[in-house]
């Protein structure tokens, strides 16, 4: 009989546990974010989505990249991403070059985890099944595939979108 009674006990304290840690999932600042640069994410937080910057036709919601296989910011295809639970993930099609090359896509997963009201952590990984190269012609692009590898990320609230455009 005390054995179950410590068993019961013991699960009862892992649900409040697991309980107010689900509670304590970061609600990320309304508004623009960004990871700053020209090479980082930015996205605005509206609600329990990420969605684009910028005003229409022309806006984009923009994931980090390393320009390791893709040659402008790395717009992603979709128009928002769900947030759940202080979480969020893309595993879809993003744009090697939205504008000198609208037709490539590769694809693109990218995590974040709002840490704070105005913190988010993840990762980014971006993969084509070609390799684009800048030449004075314009891009080329050369059949062999391309992966950015995995890297982390780090983005925060922004007044400008990081410079961005």
């Amino acid at each position: 009989m005390r054995r179950t009674r410590r068993i019961a006990i013991t699960a009862a304290a892992a649900t409040v546990t697991l309980a107010a840690g689900v509670a304590l999932a970061a609600t990320p600042k309304p508004g623009m974010w960004s990871s700053g640069g020209e090479s980082g994410g930015a996205f605005t937080v509206k609600g329990a989505k990420i969605g684009p910057i910028g005003v229409k036709p022309n806006q984009s919601l923009i994931a980090p990249s390393n320009f390791k296989c893709n040659t402008s910011n790395l717009v992603v295809k979709a128009a928002k991403i769900p947030i759940s639970g202080g979480r969020f993930r893309y595993d879809g099609k993003a744009y090697i070059d939205r504008y000198r090359a609208p037709t490539r896509t590769g694809h693109l997963v990218w995590t974040g985890r709002f840490t704070s009201a105005t913190k988010v952590k993840g990762t980014f990984r971006f993969t084509s099944t070609v390799t684009p190269k800048v030449t004075a012609a314009g891009i080329k692009f050369v059949k062999k595939a391309c992966d950015s590898g995995k890297h982390s990320w780090v983005g925060h609230p922004s007044a400008t979108g990081g410079g961005v455009g």
